[in-house]
């Protein structure tokens, strides 16, 4: 993959693992370390009273950093970002290219199944972060209200994501012939 929007890899480089990122995977690294220096001024300046300013700005270092750092390296636990995105199109596709062997898109397909069903506990974990934030927003400060609004948008995206994920990789695995799922 070049990192340009449009290049397929080839079934010679779905075969391998692949390391390097592309340009979307590019942008959504930038994104999460600018989430991550974001976050924590927004919430902060939403609460009332002083702010601590130094927390703000270790904090918002911190995930700046730490968040791609994770991203990158779940990538790399996969066979690399090109990987990935080879093996959602296979999913949303509902098959794969007849010249790539079992032994690659198999085990591929299997851990999306696998990470599809996680994605489901986070999903059902950050609705009950919104339902506790919610109880808290009730007790405290109104700007607890947008935090439980957030964790309550990021739990029903990850269930809808995630279950659509799992169909699909499961209707790729138990069909007859993957070519023509």
């Amino acid at each position: 993959m070049t990192g340009e929007h449009g290049t397929e890899a080839t079934d010679a480089s779905a075969r391998a693992d692949d390391d390097r990122i592309d340009a979307a995977g590019w942008w959504q690294l930038i994104a999460l370390a600018v989430g991550g220096a974001v976050v924590p001024t927004a919430y902060f300046v939403l609460r009332p009273g002083p702010v601590p300013w130094v927390a703000v700005v270790v904090l918002g270092l911190a995930l700046a950093v730490a968040l791609p750092a994770a991203q990158v390296w779940s990538w790399s636990r996969r066979g690399g970002r090109a990987a990935i995105v080879t093996t959602r199109r296979w999913v949303d596709e509902g098959r794969v290219p007849p010249g790539v062997p079992d032994a690659v898109w198999r085990p591929r397909v299997q851990q999306w199944t696998a990470d599809a069903r996680q994605r489901r506990t986070s999903g059902w974990a950050f609705l009950g972060l919104a339902a506790l934030w919610a109880v808290l927003a009730a007790t405290e400060t109104a700007g607890d209200w947008g935090v439980a609004v957030i964790w309550g948008v990021l739990g029903i995206a990850t269930l809808v994501q995630g279950r659509g994920d799992r169909v699909g990789a499961e209707q790729l695995l138990g069909a007859p012939d993957r070519t023509t799922a």
